[in-house]
């Protein structure tokens, strides 16, 4: 199953012009917000900034106390957000897209979803949630796919 913590979700960023964020953002908003829906919604306008942004510590610390980080696309399809999810233990929802297929491996784990419209989102972190062993195998695809990352550029 999927590990639970202090936090079942989070979305840090802004919405970049964005229509998948918006879209996100503004079902949270319309179902009464992050916290009544167990997450943690960080609005940011620059990174690592403590007046306009939040502080690299604290954005490590609320992916590490979230079981999923979502991932909607921003000015491109991909972000770090993906990597550092994975690295503080949270499990990333991306854009269902052949795009993650090529860039973490074919059959990789990552639930997605095709639109960032908040049923989507539930439907996704539920199927995760049901399966045993999910962030278990998770985390040993992401180590797995280090090492094979490595041994290409080596």
């Amino acid at each position: 199953r999927v590990v639970r913590k202090e936090w079942r979700w989070n979305f840090v960023g802004n919405a970049n012009g964005s229509w998948h964020r918006s879209s996100l953002i503004d079902g949270v908003d319309r179902r009464g917000g992050a916290e009544a829906l167990g997450g943690v919604l960080v609005l940011t306008h620059t990174f690592d900034d403590p007046v306009h942004g939040m502080l690299l510590s604290e954005y490590r610390s609320v992916l590490s106390r979230s079981s999923f980080t979502l991932a909607p696309p921003g000015v491109h399809l991909d972000s770090y957000r993906v990597v550092e999810a994975l690295e503080a233990g949270s499990i990333p929802i991306v854009t269902c897209d052949s795009y993650f297929d090529h860039a973490y491996s074919q059959g990789h784990p990552l639930p997605c979803v095709e639109e960032w419209e908040w049923g989507a989102v539930e439907r996704a972190m539920e199927e995760a949630e049901g399966m045993d062993g999910y962030s278990c195998d998770v985390q040993r695809w992401f180590e797995a796919f280090k090492e094979t990352t490595r041994e290409s550029i080596h």
